[in-house]
């Protein structure tokens, strides 16, 4: 294993940076996603750590030692493609054991090492078989086994669930995140898909236009977000508008055209903040101290939960988020409230 770190890494592909500026640091044995939209940089830096792109500013680091100017097969990195990537001519044994014969190892050692792989990911029994008759989550596990029997220094994984149907992707998630505990190897994994981040990562790394945004547990991302833009990318999120008044009780109090409401944040008195509330966190009672009155604009049923939208004071639409137990016909009036400490204050010039 060993740790990685990026230090005011920069890509440009001829005007455009793809990556600027970026530092980074992930420990041994650690699964950070890099998550943003497409375009962010997050591929590109997956590659720079691969050695399959050449930076024109920064360098690369494995456990402190620069393998900037090292190409890839010096890197000891594995590296799992969104297409795969399998020899369609080679069965599951020939696939996962081409990179220990071009490295010319010994037959006994490849039987071992390939024949305990497969045990790991579930596949003896289709040694024989070629990708072509194997489903999309079994050519997922060749990639991966083909990747792991290297015994890489760090794993690389570049959106691999992203050609799976939306059932298989959300058992693979499950199944990749045990994986990476029991080997134990320090992971980079890119997706666009914030569900498939929060299931996977120790840490998740926001990326934006080339840049890092925030980094940190996937509780803290969505509990805390470092910006409108992060909290409106990572989950659903109501903002309330409003100027920052003061402090009281280690909580901020934020003037609004929908009342006044107190939550957590960083911000100075006199700042211009929004609010942000997730849907889950409004509740049609009167048990928090933040309380307001709307008028129910839309219900969707959604089986598991019933979405809303609320329309408040000072012009606001607000989505709520309820078990279907609670049932609130539009036109309705209810009350809503929440809880201080599930808000948190985001700069409104970061929006």
């Amino acid at each position: 294993m060993s740790s990685i770190s990026l230090r005011g890494l920069t890509k440009r592909f001829g005007a455009v940076a793809a990556v600027q500026d970026l530092d980074l640091e992930i420990q041994e044995g650690e699964l950070v996603t890099l998550l943003g939209p497409s375009g962010c940089g997050k591929t590109t830096t997956l590659r720079l750590i691969a050695g399959l792109e050449v930076p024109d500013a920064g360098e690369v680091l494995f456990s402190g030692r620069p393998v900037t100017a090292l190409p890839p097969e010096r890197r000891n990195v594995g590296i799992v493609f969104q297409s795969y990537a399998l020899f369609p001519h080679m069965t599951v044994w020939q696939n996962v054991a081409f990179g220990l014969e071009m490295r010319r190892e010994s037959t006994r050692l490849i039987r071992d090492r390939v024949g305990a792989i497969l045990d790991r990911v579930q596949l003896r029994g289709l040694e024989n078989r070629y990708p072509h008759q194997l489903s999309g989550g079994q050519q997922q596990r060749v990639a991966l086994a083909r990747a792991l029997v290297m015994n890489p220094a760090v794993l690389l994984l570049d959106e691999p669930l992203a050609n799976l149907d939306a059932r298989l992707r959300e058992d693979m998630r499950f199944y990749i995140r045990q994986l990476q505990r029991e080997v134990g190897i320090t992971t980079v994994y890119v997706t666009h898909d914030q569900a498939e981040a929060m299931v996977l990562a120790d840490r998740i790394a926001i990326m934006r236009d080339g840049r890092l945004q925030q980094i940190g547990p996937p509780e803290e991302i969505y509990r805390r977000p470092s910006s409108a833009w992060v909290a409106e990318f990572v989950g659903l999120s109501n903002f309330i508008p409003g100027r920052v008044a003061g402090r009281e009780n280690g909580l901020l109090v934020v003037r609004t055209a929908a009342g006044i409401f107190t939550c957590a944040g960083r911000a100075e008195a006199g700042t211009d903040v929004l609010i942000c509330v997730r849907p889950e966190a409004l509740r049609f009672d009167e048990t928090y101290p933040n309380r307001l009155r709307g008028t129910v604009r839309e219900r969707v049923y959604l089986g598991n939960l019933v979405d809303y939208r609320v329309e408040a004071p000072g012009g606001l639409v607000l989505r709520v988020q309820t078990d279907p137990s609670r049932a609130v016909a539009p036109g309705g009036t209810v009350n809503l409230s929440f809880d201080p400490s599930a808000a948190w204050a985001v700069d409104a010039r970061e929006a």
